[in-house]
């Protein structure tokens, strides 16, 4: 028998049931329909991570003063990263810039007016450069020339402001940190609240070299923020900051290194790694529905083998061959996958954008591969669980067929 014509009798023998056929296409519609949804947020979900952790710098790099551990569990800081050895990280050929900052609690003092636990940050003037337009309010950021100089000036948060110069301008007026004056030459626009426990306004911004040499002391270690051309220049230059280290602190060959380097980069790996397992089971889940609807069309197709029993035995009798009955039962579970492959296609590339639409928290990116993909596996479904009843409706005695009622 031509293929063609078994492809005929069984889209008509398919036809001839056709609420049977929809509700037996019905599994595979959702199964597949899953699998390009489930991949759509998977996908989401990974690029909004990687573009989450991008936002947040992920060519840049933190690096501190080690804690080491003696005996007794005491925690012991190694040597001090200083101002200049920070600066001097300049010279690497993969950093491309670098920023020092300081920061402390101590009282702010104007008159009889007092604020105590205030933040105290120290930083370079190239600092403001990293912050949003307008984050100074009035007045301006003190310059380069102020932090060579060691200038005793001060930028002021709103809480500092409104408690200390409540109802003049505060610009050119004089307050005390730490008993030593200080003028101050600009304000900070306020800042929201995100914990009541803390205040980010009652904070004062003075020169790092300043706060180095009058505030902190000279010895007091600073913090480095580094960036590199490229976040795939991570690992190279860790290693040479590692190694800038150990000679700028004579650090011996058999010690650990005394400074900490940490990126967002294994963070992000991490988070893209975690956001890919869960895509992986997403879509586990949805095969596991496409399984489902195989097994429905197994079930019934067998069911048909057992209702068209009498016309196998009429078609073996007339001289049809086992092969073609398998392949038109074969043709009938595979046309049911596929069509229910093309509707669940259509109904997971329509539902991705209402998704997206009604919850706006909800990252779905579809992915064209995607779609080859879920087609393929609902051709293996149909096929997989196709053959056994095509199988058994081949293997029918045509006498016995011919005799079933």
């Amino acid at each position: 028998m031509h293929p063609w014509d078994s492809m005929q009798t069984a889209l008509e023998s398919l036809a001839h049931n056709k609420l049977r056929s929809f509700l037996t296409a019905l599994g595979i519609i959702i199964g597949v329909a899953s699998v390009i949804v489930m991949v759509a947020l998977g996908t989401g979900a990974q690029q909004a991570v990687q573009s989450r952790f991008r936002g947040l710098g992920s060519n840049e790099m933190t690096i501190s003063q080690r804690r080491q551990f003696g005996g007794g569990n005491q925690g012991v800081l190694s040597k001090p990263i200083t101002y200049a050895q920070a600066t001097g990280l300049k010279e690497l050929p993969l950093i491309v810039a670098v920023q020092a900052s300081l920061s402390n609690t101590g009282s702010v003092v104007r008159g009889r007016e007092s604020l105590d636990d205030t933040t105290i940050l120290g930083v370079a003037a190239d600092w403001i450069a990293t912050q949003n337009p307008g984050y100074v309010a009035q007045g301006d950021f003190f310059g380069a020339n102020d932090v060579e100089d060691k200038t005793r000036v001060v930028i002021i948060g709103q809480t500092v402001a409104k408690q200390l110069f409540p109802d003049e301008d505060p610009l050119g007026q004089e307050l005390r940190i730490n008993r030593l004056r200080f003028e101050v030459i600009g304000v900070i626009k306020a800042i929201d609240v995100t914990d009541p426990r803390l205040d980010p306004n009652n904070q004062v911004i003075v020169p790092i070299a300043t706060a180095l040499n009058d505030l902190f002391g000279k010895d007091r270690s600073v913090a480095v923020r580094v960036r590199v051309r490229d976040e795939k220049q991570i690992a190279a230059a860790t290693e040479a900051i590692k190694k800038y280290f150990r000679q700028a602190h004579d650090t011996p060959d058999e010690a650990q290194d005394d400074v900490e380097v940490f990126s967002l980069s294994s963070v992000t790996q991490a988070q893209s790694e975690s956001a890919q397992t869960f895509a992986l089971l997403l879509v586990g889940m949805a095969i596991v529905s496409l399984a489902v609807g195989g097994i429905g069309i197994m079930n019934v197709m067998l069911v048909s083998v057992t209702e068209r029993t009498r016309e196998i035995g009429v078609r073996l009798a007339v001289g049809a061959q086992r092969w073609d009955i398998v392949q038109q039962f074969l043709i009938e579970a595979v046309a049911l996958s596929l069509t229910g492959g093309l509707i669940g296609i259509a109904v997971g590339i329509l539902i991705i954008p209402l998704l997206t639409r009604y919850r706006s928290d909800l990252a779905a990116v579809l992915t064209w591969q995607s779609i080859p993909q879920a087609f393929g596996v609902a051709l293996i479904v149909g096929t997989v669980f196709g053959i056994y009843p095509a199988m058994r409706a081949s293997r029918l005695d045509p006498m016995e067929a011919l005799r079933y009622e």
